[in-house]
């Protein structure tokens, strides 16, 4: 027998996400993943071969560009989010 004034606790409530997922953010978010995988793989084949290629300090710099823009608008997101509750 359970008392009445003694309940489970009630489930967060489940929120959806209010941010807006445009194409140029996934653009953003799959050269970030792409960049990433040619600036390490052309770092390994010149520290391989022995030789220093020109895609690995592009792809560096492109690397650090987009995973700064994805950063950014992440923590917007988490800002926005915040400032609506």
């Amino acid at each position: 027998m359970t008392h009445p004034s003694i309940s489970a606790p009630a489930a967060p409530a489940v929120r959806a996400r209010t941010g807006s997922w445009t194409s140029v953010r996934t653009a953003a978010e799959l050269l970030l993943g792409l960049s990433f995988f040619v600036t390490v793989a052309s770092g390994w084949y010149g520290a391989a071969v022995g030789q220093a290629t020109v895609v690995t300090p592009v792809a560096a710099v492109v690397f650090l560009v987009t995973v700064t823009c994805v950063l950014v608008s992440w923590f917007r997101e988490l800002d926005q989010d915040s400032d609506g509750r």
